[in-house]
């Protein structure tokens, strides 16, 4: 199968007609997904990690690494509806304005990530990782369902096994504790890259297995009933089966009593916390064993780690887009924060910042946010229509978009019964013109 190879015509039929399709149901279940991964990441940074009995806290144990895994996958999903909305057309000049528009939003997401930083705030920020992974996907955006899964297959396998491998050999942050701002990134570019890419806590290479399902998901008609159940029993199916062989490697298959012959420095008991816990005190999980590289726990970035985020990413969406079906007013309200995330995950950083919420009340604080990010939503979103950060974005990629596009001729409706053009096309097409051709 060739890198390049393009959406098939089959793919193309189904973008096509996706697009022509009514959009409302659709949306509404995709927004209320995006803002259960919202609301799940708010509860990650505002609850304790532990319980009252020293085991891992509820809501981490539900919403530790999962949602952001959702956020990226929804992230990707966002990207198909931008192939959708040019109609099949994904060759030639039409897919050179969309990748350029794409990196446009990539860079603006990324300093939009790195002006947080400046924050101060308690917690890691995802944001600059999703600028990364837009980046990243650049070159995959138009391809053909096949290769993002495979490519998907890829990233999940070898994206460990090189995180692994480079523990302990890329130079780190000098500050590792803090976030990165504008100037850092600068300063520091081999760290930086290092950690987007590898080392990180959203490490793009990894993550990239989020967006390349999510790219692969938002192609299909997802007003259907039967894609819903289908992702809410595929998705759970995959996170219990990555769950569970995880449990018998680390156990029946004597993989723990292996990480305590190979990593003697710690005892079982804080072996066993890493494993539920995840890496603490770093980002990364020790190296001293491939065993390692078996673990579920939040945040450790192993295979097993994030097929079974991706399968919980998946089921959650599929549950969003079934109960949401009838587009009930109820969702409303979500469907609003789902529309505007990055502005009020920006939000969420301030107040973070401001500690003008009390943190030994962790329930209340996320209330105080959910309502408060609703109604703001609410109110910005039926007299101004997009968020503010969200709409900037979108300003500049459509006039990115728009410039590459400029000065040639409008593109022919895409025929999805007719084999795909070649990447010369546009040239073809100009040829014929000058000679006076018609069609």
């Amino acid at each position: 199968m060739s890198a390049n190879q393009p959406v098939s015509q089959r793919e193309r039929a189904l973008i096509t007609s996706e697009a022509a399709s009514s959009s409302s149901r659709r949306a509404l279940g995709v927004d209320v997904a995006r803002a259960l991964a919202l609301i799940g990441m708010i509860a990650v940074h505002g609850f304790p990690l532990e319980n009252a009995e020293g085991g891992l806290s509820w809501v981490f144990g539900i919403a530790g690494g999962r949602a952001a895994a959702l956020f990226a996958l929804l992230a990707g999903v966002s990207i198909a509806f931008v192939e959708k909305r040019s109609r099949g057309q994904l060759y030639g000049r039409t897919l050179t304005a969309d990748r350029a528009a794409l990196a446009v939003r990539g860079l603006l997401i990324l300093l939009v990530g790195l002006l947080l930083g400046h924050l101060a705030t308690p917690i890691e920020t995802i944001i600059p990782y999703f600028g990364v992974l837009f980046l990243l996907a650049i070159p995959f955006y138009g391809r053909s369902s096949r290769f993002l899964l495979v490519s998907a297959a890829v990233f999940a396998v070898l994206g460990p096994i090189l995180r692994h491998l480079l523990n302990g050999h890329i130079p780190e942050e000098s500050n590792p504790g803090a976030d990165y701002t504008v100037l850092t990134a600068v300063l520091q570019p081999m760290p930086f890259t290092a950690d987007m890419l590898i080392t990180g806590h959203y490490p793009a290479i990894l993550w990239m297995v989020y967006l390349c399902v999510g790219m692969v998901i938002g192609r299909q008609v997802l007003t259907s009933r039967k894609l819903a159940l289908q992702l809410l029993g595929w998705g759970s199916a995959l996170a219990v089966a990555a769950w569970s062989l995880s449990i018998f490697l680390l156990g029946p298959a004597g993989g723990l009593q292996r990480l305590v012959e190979a990593t003697p420095s710690m005892t079982e008991e804080e072996i066993t916390t890493i494993l539920t816990f995840g890496p603490e005190e770093t980002v990364l999980m020790p190296n001293t064993t491939g065993w390692w590289l078996t673990a579920v726990s939040p945040y450790s970035e192993t295979s097993f780690t994030v097929v079974h985020n991706l399968g919980a990413a998946m089921a959650v969406l599929g549950l969003a887009l079934l109960v949401t079906r009838r587009g009930s007013k109820f969702f409303s309200p979500f469907a609003a924060i789902g529309a505007m995330t990055l502005t009020l995950y920006s939000a969420h950083c301030i107040i973070l910042m401001l500690e003008i919420l009390d943190e030994d009340r962790p329930v209340v604080s996320l209330w105080i946010q959910i309502i408060a990010f609703m109604l703001f939503a609410l109110m910005w979103r039926a007299s101004m229509g997009k968020g503010p950060l969200e709409a900037i974005i979108s300003e500049a990629s459509d006039w990115t978009r728009g410039r590459v596009c400029e000065g040639r001729a409008a593109p022919l409706p895409a025929d999805p019964a007719l084999p795909s053009p070649s990447p010369d096309g546009d040239r073809t097409a100009a040829r014929l013109q000058r000679r006076g051709t018609t069609r």
